[in-house]
């Protein structure tokens, strides 16, 4: 019996661009829910995707086909992957938060006497460091926020600036993380134009690091200089927050970084992470053997470890999964194929500099539409980049370059439906609710203080506009332009 999943197609009334209706209306809702509701958190987005994804159900003529295209784009292996992930990097959060991983920088900031701009740069450069170890950017943010917010407002860092270190330290340490799924998934994606091998990891990551770490000094900079001029708290508050023993959370950052180094496989470096985790933390008394699973039977209420590790990415896998929904509908509404064949029809893209700013203008508006979520994004583009690139010649670890720094700089902070943005505020919402003293941010203030996304947004444009690093490959040889 032949497999109906196959070449299926969806048809729509009116026109078949109709199929692209989801997505579009799916930024509108979101920017209405944010800009007349002040509504800022990821179930606006859900609530954004549920709607849209209704609303194409009325103009799909398949209507059966319609449901099944939406559960196809979940059942992709990649995307499958990606779920799994959240799931097991919900889990490293959290064993690092119950660690004190943040108590132990913040004993650590009070030792070295660090406070205003000083912290915020501290903040950034530690956000960098648990990211690395995260391996998912989003993971990494809901972490660090609960982690430094409430500090960084004691010590006397501006609010949104500090926010801004946050959000530009997850994006700057998973650009230097070998455990990045994001790097992962776009060097997997991107083919070699002669021999058709996937892009090389640590040839990929050479490449880039030294675009990386000027936008990260740079960043660093703006923040020590604008961090400053927050209200001070009491300091007798940081110091119950305090705890030096958490620094020995950083223990299994360090055993998943070198094994995702040696075997640049993320599930078997979180695998070790979680199990180190948690025996350090067990054998320095930083949780007990409760605090991994607990079962009151009296309420009855599941806690702990795994089961809060997990309950704090539902969020994210749900809007993720509506996200693939979208993103199927568009595939198959044939809406991609006739962008792509549009693209490549143009005389434009034969060239290298020419298919570098399609490629690099195209996952950027893609991954506005899709509210900022790296991978969703690229996963999407990630097969016309390859196409146009390999007919254009351009190695595909530049083209693995050019599709992460895309969708990790400003593109993934806009902020009227980033889940980044309202992943944060989101959490800033919750600990405000929680502690008065705590001021509440705003989504535009977040943006602007963001100096790594913006910064890296300029160097994507020079990097493609004056072709720093450029190479052409064709069968023959392969030429400097």
């Amino acid at each position: 019996m032949k497999n109906k999943d196959v070449n299926s197609s969806l048809e729509f009334y009116v026109c078949e661009e109709f199929a692209m209706l989801p997505i579009v209306l799916y930024v509108v809702l979101s920017a209405v829910i944010m800009i007349f509701f002040h509504y800022y958190s990821m179930k606006a987005l859900i609530v954004a995707a549920v709607i849209s994804i209704f609303i194409g159900f009325l103009i799909c003529k398949t209507k059966s086909e319609y449901w099944n295209s939406i559960v196809r784009g979940l059942a992709k292996y990649s995307n499958a992957r990606l779920i799994l992930i959240f799931m097991v990097i919900g889990i490293f959060s959290n064993l690092l938060v119950t660690g004190k991983i943040g108590a132990g920088f913040i004993c650590l900031s009070l030792h070295l006497g660090i406070k205003g701009g000083g912290f915020v740069v501290f903040c950034f450069i530690v956000s960098s460091i648990i990211s690395m170890g995260a391996g998912a950017p989003i993971a990494a943010l809901l972490a660090v926020v609960p982690i430094f917010y409430p500090a960084g407002v004691l010590l006397g860092a501006n609010p949104a600036v500090l926010t801004g270190a946050m959000m530009s330290g997850i994006f700057f340490g998973d650009a230097l993380s070998p455990s990045s799924q994001v790097i992962h998934t776009t060097i997997m994606s991107q083919h070699d134009p002669v021999t058709g091998e996937s892009a090389k990891l640590i040839e990929t990551m050479k490449e880039r690091l030294v675009y990386i770490i000027i936008a990260g000094v740079l960043s660093a900079v703006m923040f020590y200089i604008t961090g400053g001029g927050g209200n001070s708290g009491n300091i007798s508050e940081l110091v119950n927050m305090s705890d030096i023993r958490g620094l020995w959370m950083l223990l299994p950052i360090v055993v998943l970084l070198i094994i995702c180094f040696k075997t640049s496989d993320l599930f078997v470096g979180v695998s070790f992470g979680i199990l180190t985790g948690l025996i350090v933390g067990i054998c320095t008394g930083l949780f007990e053997i409760s605090d991994i699973v607990n079962i009151n039977s009296s309420i009855p209420q599941l806690s702990g470890i795994l089961s809060d590790g997990l309950s704090s990415v539902i969020d994210i896998i749900v809007s993720t999964i509506l996200l693939y929904g979208l993103i199927s509908i568009a595939v198959e509404g044939k809406m991609m194929d006739k962008c792509c064949d549009y693209i490549l029809s143009r005389k434009f893209v034969k060239s290298a500099k020419g298919a570098e700013t399609v490629i690099a203008v195209g996952v950027g508006v893609v991954n506005i539409l899709l509210a900022g979520c790296v991978l969703p994004s690229i996963l999407m583009f990630k097969d016309v980049a390859d196409t146009i690139g390999q007919k254009a010649g351009i190695p595909a670890s530049r083209r693995s370059i050019l599709l992460t720094a895309m969708s990790t700089n400003i593109t993934a902070i806009i902020p009227i439906n980033s889940a980044f943005v309202m992943g944060a505020m989101t959490v800033i919402n919750q600990l405000s609710a929680k502690s008065s003293y705590l001021p509440i941010t705003t989504p535009i203030k977040i943006f602007v203080s963001s100096y790594y996304c913006l910064i890296l947004t300029v160097i994507c444009i020079l990097w493609v506009g004056f072709g720093f690093g450029r190479k052409i490959i064709n069968k023959k040889n392969t030429i400097s332009v």
